[in-house]
């Protein structure tokens, strides 16, 4: 077995060192092309459901959400809820957030004519606790970032107040810092409002909401110390079920505990149809990769019938000489493979880092995992093996005389 295997792999060294260099060097161009293909598509979506996981956690969601329990409007004694998840190890910080829906509307000129109005949550925030919890206050665009004693101040996602690259201008209201807006709350309560602040998160959920002060919204609503949703920051995502346990065994039993994961909703199903179309491209790239070296292969079988030939008529056997040949699409890949990790770690991945693409979910890097290059490794070594047996096979099993003679 070892002695076959040498005369193998001296068969194929002889043939790849005695080939067209011209051959050679392009070959293992296109495989490590094709892996990098495969790397950069399966990266880009990775780095796309990245992006909107990042925008979902930092900018709406936290790591985990708590609501009511059912049939129950809020939170009660939210306060002192916090001081106990606060207390959890490994919980960076809560923020409890009154939610309703509201009208909002803008009179540019005061005359009541063009008045463009539209319907948006709104959420109050403590303005430092908030900042523990999410990065809103990093995304801020114009004006400020709301203060704990602000009142009649408000501060606006990008979809609502107009500009800054929105996606749904023709609905935002196209006011600026400074502005005052009519909101028309759900309860019947209206008030005045200027806007203190205009912010860009990148994801469009979060650019969609509006954001006064707790104290602001308690008077409004008339409630105190209450909350309809408390999200939580935590050092490790992905540990949310842990917390969720936790959580349960301090005393919050009847509330609807859920991981950011649950609240995606058509988000979700968008990563599913990338993972779906990463996949479907990643076959085919595979696919194209092992023809490229059965192509090659089988040029270099059609051209040594005679030699192959020759060494069946000498006592060569059939397994050896498939071997080499398999040795050789093995040498393809393996040089490929390490021809385009180096242009992975030192020209595209770092291009990317300073040059991300700008989605509407945020800036998007490639997202280059180990499990990635491994899945992408191995179905491109799969992929030259069959390259290299199909050929080799069928050649080795040709009559002696048919080989020498070309008949």
């Amino acid at each position: 077995m070892f002695a076959s295997s040498k005369i193998a792999l001296f068969l194929a060294y002889k043939s790849i060192t005695r080939g067209n260099k011209g051959v050679l060097a392009l070959t293992i161009l296109i495989v490590s092309l094709a892996f990098v293909n495969l790397i950069f598509i399966s990266s880009i979506f990775l780095g796309i459901a990245t992006a909107m996981e990042k925008g979902a956690i930092e900018n709406e969601l936290g790591n985990i959400m708590i609501e009511p329990e059912e049939d129950e409007i809020y939170i009660k004694q939210v306060k002192s809820w916090q001081i106990l998840i606060n207390d959890t190890p490994g919980v960076i910080a809560s923020s409890a957030h009154y939610v309703t829906a509201a009208m909002l509307s803008y009179d540019e000129n005061n005359d009541g004519k063009g008045i463009r109005s539209g319907g948006w949550l709104i959420k109050s925030i403590d303005p430092e606790e908030e900042k523990q919890v999410t990065k809103i206050h990093e995304a801020m665009v114009a004006g400020e970032y709301l203060e704990k004693s602000d009142r009649q101040k408000i501060i606006l996602g990008k979809e609502i107040s107009g500009g800054y690259g929105g996606h749904e201008e023709h609905k935002s209201l196209k006011v600026r810092v400074g502005d005052e807006i009519k909101v028309a709350f759900n309860n019947g309560a209206q008030r005045e409002y200027e806007v203190k602040g205009i912010f860009n998160t990148r994801f469009i959920e979060a650019d969609m909401m509006a954001f006064i002060t707790e104290k602001e919204m308690e008077s409004v609503l008339g409630v105190r110390n209450r909350a309809s949703e408390i999200i939580v920051k935590i050092d490790q995502t992905g540990e949310e079920g842990k917390y969720i346990e936790e959580f349960r065994r301090i005393g919050l039993l009847e509330e609807d505990i859920r991981p950011w994961t649950e609240e995606m909703g058509f988000m979700a199903a968008i990563m599913g149809s990338f993972d779906m179309v990463s996949l479907l491209l990643g076959m085919l790239g595979t696919v194209v990769a092992g023809i490229t070296i059965f192509i090659v292969i089988y040029v270099n079988v059609v051209n040594r019938r005679r030699q192959i030939g020759i060494l069946k008529a000498i006592g060569m056997r059939e397994q050896i000489i498939i071997r080499s040949y398999i040795l050789q699409a093995l040498f393809y890949a393996i040089l490929g493979i390490g021809l385009g990790l180096i242009l992975i770690y030192f020209l595209i991945v770092p291009y990317f880092i300073k040059n991300p693409l700008d989605f509407m979910i945020g800036w998007v890097s490639l997202d280059v995992t180990k499990n990635n290059l491994i899945t992408s490794g191995t179905s491109l070594v799969v992929a030259a093996f069959i390259g290299g047996l199909i050929p080799s096979r069928r050649a080795a099993k040709e009559s002696i005389l048919k080989a020498i003679w070309g008949a």
